[in-house]
């Protein structure tokens, strides 16, 4: 029987690795020194995943977080989302069709490796200490793609590029939505973190919530529309964390990890004394959060006990919105600008074109040597092996989950020895085929 939790990243390359990290520069995007840094991100990801999924020391995060290396992926995110926005459709009217996916996907998951890293540091409240004025940014950032799961339309942009059937150029916007789900995804937990510890933010980051965001709302909106959970053809349920996965028999009914996570976000924004200077509960605000109301059932109560008091919040709200309203004290707003998008929209206004065209040379580039170093750097970062070491695994006897596989075949997983002598017989048979196939 063979381990499953071996290390991405050795302990002494974790604290080198994140020391190094500086924010990219747009025109680089695609170049051999942003291929390393892109390599350098995926791997810190990667032994983040296995250290928060084995339920080990997390040392990627509290180095994050001891050298305040958060910004640099706040920047990170908002530069690709730019980069795909401005630069890449240039890219396709350019150059047309691409020979290869690699380069290209590169680029795109490269924010979703840095999503998930924010994703996983945020979980943890010191975090909040080492966020400074980029916070405001990042707010925008997960508002504006949590939003895209309430708008199918919001990815129309690229609607318009020339895109043949079964082509690269259709596998890679065919990726781009799923990464863009995963993202949106990734966003409500991230909001949810910063709401968990307002306390520690800045005034101006509750206000952007509140007053310029209405999070409350965007929210309301999530539980009614519920993008986390989907039917298939067959009629069955799936609901969504890191992929598409069928609700069990015994877990049907049961609060999937981002609805619960709207949830006591909610009930903060709403019932925290800090916020309702900035969240006038307006007559527009009051209808829609009344619809709320017919979703706190008792089966969500059951599940999550301290949403009782938001249900009797929103009754006495129901009843006395006049009082309420003309009662609210009103905040003085202290108005923050964010800054890393409008700093690179402003430096390279105009230029995109410009931008598309250098980086051609590499993103479309028909050198077999500049490939082979691409692919030799990025060979480590999509090794299949330490990407299956990162999915979460269940006993195939007990359902239990498992970090041991069998050592013969590598297919069957275990959560101990006794289940795997139990098991024997009926895996034996397989177990066999499946070596001599390999073979």
């Amino acid at each position: 029987m063979t381990d499953h939790m071996e290390n991405i990243v050795s302990p002494w390359e974790i604290e080198a690795f994140v020391q190094s990290l500086d924010i990219s520069i747009l025109e680089n995007i695609g170049t051999k020194s942003w291929l390393e840094f892109h390599k350098r991100l995926t791997l810190l990801n990667q032994q983040s995943v296995l250290e928060v999924t084995g339920l080990r020391e997390e040392s990627v995060i509290e180095w994050f977080i001891s050298l305040k290396k958060i910004p640099v992926l706040i920047y990170e995110v908002i530069q690709i989302d730019i980069w795909k926005h401005k630069v890449f459709p240039f890219l396709i009217d350019l150059n047309g069709e691409p020979s290869n996916t690699f380069m290209l996907f590169s680029v795109l998951y490269h924010e979703v490796v840095a999503a998930s890293l924010l994703e996983n540091i945020l979980f943890h409240c010191e975090s909040a200490q080492t966020l400074d004025d980029t916070v405001i940014d990042l707010i925008d950032y997960a508002v504006q793609h949590v939003t895209m799961l309430l708008d199918e339309k919001s990815l129309e942009i690229y609607e318009s590029l020339p895109i043949k059937t079964n082509s690269c150029l259709e596998e890679i916007l065919e990726k781009l939505k799923v990464f863009e789900f995963d993202i949106g995804m990734r966003c409500i937990s991230i909001l949810h973190y910063l709401i968990e510890f307002l306390d520690n933010l800045p005034l101006c980051a509750v206000s952007r919530m509140l007053a310029i965001h209405d999070i409350p709302y965007l929210f309301a909106q999530l539980i009614e529309n519920q993008p986390w959970r989907k039917q298939n053809e067959n009629g069955e349920i799936l609901t969504y964390d890191a992929n598409w996965k069928k609700i069990q028999v015994d877990e049907v009914g049961k609060i999937c990890k981002r609805e619960g996570q709207v949830w006591f976000a909610l009930r903060e924004l709403l019932l925290n004394p800090k916020c309702s200077p900035y969240y006038e509960i307006s007559e527009h605000r009051l209808s829609q959060l009344m619809k709320l109301q017919k979703y706190l059932h008792e089966n969500v109560l059951d599940q999550i006990a301290p949403l009782i008091e938001l249900k009797r919040w929103l009754s006495y709200l129901n009843i006395s919105s006049a009082i309420l309203s003309s009662n609210t004290t009103k905040a003085i707003f202290v108005e923050v600008i964010p800054q890393i998008k409008l700093s690179i929209l402003e430096k390279y206004h105009k230029k995109w074109s410009k931008v598309a065209r250098y980086q051609s040379k590499c993103l479309y580039t028909m050198d077999t040597n500049y490939i082979k170093d691409a692919a030799q750097i990025l060979n480590e970062v999509y090794d299949l092996e330490k990407l299956d070491r990162l999915e979460t695994k269940k006993c195939a006897l007990c359902q239990e989950l498992s970090k041991k596989r069998c050592s013969k075949c590598k297919e069957a997983w275990y959560c101990s020895r006794q289940c795997q002598v139990k098991d024997w017989e009926n895996h034996k048979n397989i177990c066999n085929m499946i070596t001599k196939t390999k073979e």
